[in-house]
């Protein structure tokens, strides 16, 4: 049994919230009210996409600039000490990004990071107070981590978003004096950042309370590896190498796999110095939720990379048997003294997936590709020390898979799944009847932990990314109703109350 017992949650990215006083974009505050909506749907657990800083810009999650910290993004402006005003012009664009049925992130962006540093202004100019003073202990006590990223973030300014590798020489490779110098020179904005990561930290502290008064428990997830220009690369770069590039090997999607451009992680030398980093990042983690999703979790074991002595990519370590050593220490090592699950979809070979067993570590059933041999399996006899999920963030929606999905596999579908069974011709539309099976299907696993896509909740159609795809139709949809208004419209109650009653009969909490 995991820790927790035998629990449901949902999923649903913080971007995705939509609350009445936001800017057009999910943020802190709207966690609450949905927590209060969460408890009559008497679910457990929120799974939510990594809240790292991540490139401005973009507004991918997984498009991370430290391993450490929170996405400034999602600060609710209204709980900051001095809230900021905003100008006629301003406010016609917030109007517009609140109404918008998606997020509009070239409104968003300029209207929070002008507001946040007007913010910051104003707390500059408070003078002494114990607020700055909690300000200095949070930066002595985050340094390890906090004086890297907020000079990164200061110098990236300064040199045009440039990546670092092409600033200048002395502060690429970091020589000592140069260092200092831009600590001198950038002194504001590296402060900037580093209250940024304070309000975060302070903000995140209060979402903790509500959940933990809630009775909800908060499930991130981590990327495995970030991007080449990012704080954690510059500062860490015998570690975090960009002399190869990650991606994934050949498989059944594609014929060459897949060249993720990103850096690869040399564990070997991690380990030779502690593996202090890696440490440092897990613990960070574990102090910010209740669980994560580990995310990759092949890496772990192995990467696949690509070189000018390997085009076409290899695996490092090369052999098996150091493969499966490698992925146990670091299993050990992200699971000491907390709960994880590994994201383990996709080509995962045996000996990973015994290790993790062995390891007491949940993996994911994903219900429409848990399959042997091309034949579905019955979610009832999945692992019970899993998590099932009707779908993730990179899948189309339950909705749209069923009305997509072949006419055999629907019906391969309603015969090896009891909860189906009552479909002798299974629709072709996605009606209520088919929506309650498949949710109860999921709910009725076997499995310790299932996690439901908030649309998947709804029935809805839309997507929240189509991999492969760079787009305004990535990473911008949001929830209809407000956070606000889910515990007195009739039909996000009405559906509470149905999912209760479905989670009540699975036996799950």
């Amino acid at each position: 049994m995991l820790p927790f017992g035998r629990l449901s949650g949902v999923m649903l990215p913080v971007f995705s919230f939509r609350s009445e006083v936001d800017c057009g974009v999910g943020d802190f505050a709207a966690l609450d009210p949905f927590f209060a909506w969460m408890q009559r749907a008497q679910q457990r657990m929120l799974m939510v996409l990594p809240l790292l800083p991540t490139t401005p810009g973009d507004p991918s999650p997984y498009s991370t600039r430290s391993a450490f910290g929170l996405n400034p993004l999602f600060l609710h402006l209204d709980w900051l000490e001095t809230p900021p005003v905003f100008s006629d012009t301003e406010r016609a664009q917030l109007d517009a990004a609140r109404a918008s049925d998606t997020i509009r992130y070239e409104l968003v962006f300029p209207l929070k990071t002008a507001a946040l540093t007007r913010a910051f202004e104003a707390f500059e100019r408070q003078g002494q107070s114990a607020r700055r003073a909690a300000f200095e202990r949070f930066v002595e006590a985050q340094a390890h981590w906090l004086d890297g990223y907020a000079l990164y973030s200061a110098l990236s300014e300064a040199f045009d978003a440039r990546p670092w590798w092409e600033w200048p020489t002395p502060l690429s490779t970091r020589q000592p004096q140069a260092l200092e110098a831009a600590r001198l020179q950038h002194g504001r904005r590296v402060r900037y950042h580093q209250w940024l990561q304070w309000a975060c930290d302070e903000q995140w502290a209060r979402v903790r309370a509500q959940a933990k008064a809630r009775q909800v428990l908060l499930c991130g997830d981590e990327p495995f590896i970030i991007g080449q220009d990012s704080a954690d690369c510059w500062a860490h770069q015998r570690w975090l190498r960009r002399d190869a590039r990650l991606g994934v090997p050949p498989d059944d999607f594609s014929a060459d796999g897949q060249d993720w451009g990103l850096p690869w992680f040399d564990f070997e030398a991690m380990e030779a110095e502690g593996n202090t980093w890696l440490e440092a990042r897990a613990k960070a983690a574990a102090a910010t939720f209740d669980t994560r999703r580990i995310d990759h979790a092949i890496g772990y074991f192995r990467q696949y990379v690509r070189d000018a002595q390997a085009p076409k990519g290899r695996f490092v370590p090369s052999d098996e048997p150091a493969q499966q050593q490698r992925g146990e220490r670091n299993f050990r090592l992200l699971s000491e003294g907390t709960s994880i699950v590994a994201e383990d979809l996709g080509v995962i070979p045996r000996f990973a997936r015994d290790t993790l067993a062995r390891l007491g570590l949940p993996g994911y059933q994903v219900m429409r590709w848990s399959r042997e041999d091309g034949v579905y399996r019955d979610p009832r006899h999945y692992p019970e020390v899993s998590l099932v999920t009707t779908g993730t963030h990179d899948t189309e929606s339950m909705r749209a898979w069923w009305e997509g999905a072949p006419a055999w596999e629907r019906e391969t579908v309603c015969r090896v799944w009891p909860e189906l069974w009552r479909f002798s011709t299974p629709p072709a539309d996605f009606t209520p009847e088919v929506h309650e099976a498949l949710v109860q299907a999921a709910l009725n696993a076997q499995s310790d932990w299932c996690i439901l896509p908030f649309g998947d909740v709804f029935g809805a159609p839309e997507r929240i990314n189509t991999p492969g795809t760079i787009g305004p139709h990535n990473w911008a949809w949001r929830m209809k109703p407000t956070v606000e208004a889910l515990r007195s419209r009739e039909d996000t109650v009405r559906v509470a109350d149905w999912l209760a009653r479905l989670t009540r009969e699975a036996r799950r909490s």
